[in-house]
């Protein structure tokens, strides 16, 4: 492991920790050193980015307890649940956008 994966695993691993804090107002145990093969195999699989953005999902989810292990053996359902929740939002907001014109066209006497 070079030293900018050891960095960017660290980097992930923090994002994980300041997000457990905002959500239980306190730190979680976490073996940094011990997780950082995880985490850097995580980020060479899905990048940085994404990563983080798996994890910001991962807390928004009413999992108790939102244990670290759990994200790290559960992250490419975590993946696909995300890509899910972004590809039906936009498919709900076109049909929003479908539904005003439909109702826009009718009030206005052009349907």
């Amino acid at each position: 492991m070079t030293k900018n994966e050891a960095t960017l695993a660290f980097a992930l691993l923090t994002h994980y920790s300041i997000e457990y804090q905002k959500r239980y107002d306190k730190q979680p145990n976490v073996n940094k050193y011990k997780e950082k093969w995880a985490a850097s195999s995580i980020i060479d699989d899905y990048g940085f980015d994404a990563a983080k953005e798996v994890i910001d999902y991962y807390f928004t989810l009413s999992n108790g307890g939102h244990a670290l292990n759990t994200l790290f053996n559960n992250f490419d359902k975590l993946v696909a649940a995300l890509h899910e929740k972004k590809r039906d939002e936009a498919l709900r907001a076109e049909r929003r956008r479908e539904m005003a014109k439909l109702r826009e066209e009718w009030l206005n006497g052009n349907a």
